[in-house]
């Protein structure tokens, strides 16, 4: 005895046939479905032209500890980027973008020659300022990483394609209530936030 008969019930022997049909067929379709689904999904991981993950990836506990003062100004925040940009050798900034929410975003970018080691400067001089990774997405052309300070959310985003020079993207946006309602309204009124 294995064990597991005990846990099979038993067809009341008052059911009728068709009963017991309607039930073995509602199994059936159910056991259907299910290693359908497996298939698809086990089909799917086989299938994928790009063998690297496309997932966020959590990142490492920081050495730094996190933020913990006053929320800073998107001045302050633009400055950070600033300073961790020219300590990691990457610039000069392209000009800057206006946008519908002053007080809430805070963008720089840059487009030449980056490259893996001075985005690895990049986001380590970041952590020296506070800024917390908290997740990492790799594709084929482009690495993405989060990060995070007090209310504020960062996309770091470096794109290389062949033939088009490198593209570097900071955009942080500050998760305060009165920015969420600024956005919400811009949105309302028909005007891109971003």
């Amino acid at each position: 005895m294995s064990g597991t008969e005990g846990t099979i019930e038993a067809e009341p022997e008052t059911a009728s046939d068709d009963t017991r049909g309607a039930r073995n067929r509602k199994r059936l379709k159910t056991t259907v479905v299910v290693l359908a689904g497996l298939g698809f999904i086990i089909g799917g991981a086989l299938l994928d032209p790009d063998p690297e993950s496309s997932e966020w990836v959590a990142a490492p506990a920081s050495s730094q500890p996190p933020y913990s003062g006053p929320g800073p100004t998107s001045e302050q925040v633009t400055a950070d980027f600033e300073a961790a940009a020219a300590a990691a050798g990457v610039g000069p900034a392209a000009p800057p973008r206006a946008f519908t929410v002053p007080g809430c975003l805070a963008p720089w970018e840059t487009y030449g020659d980056v490259g893996e080691a001075r985005l690895a400067a990049l986001l380590e001089n970041l952590n020296h300022r506070q800024w917390q990774l908290t997740g990492r997405r790799k594709t084929k052309s482009a690495v993405a990483s989060s990060l995070t300070k007090g209310t504020w959310h960062l996309m770091v985003v470096h794109r290389k394609r062949p033939g088009t020079p490198e593209h570097l993207a900071l955009v942080a946006t500050n998760s305060t209530p009165a920015c969420e309602e600024a956005a919400e309204q811009a949105q309302t009124d028909g005007v891109q936030a971003v």
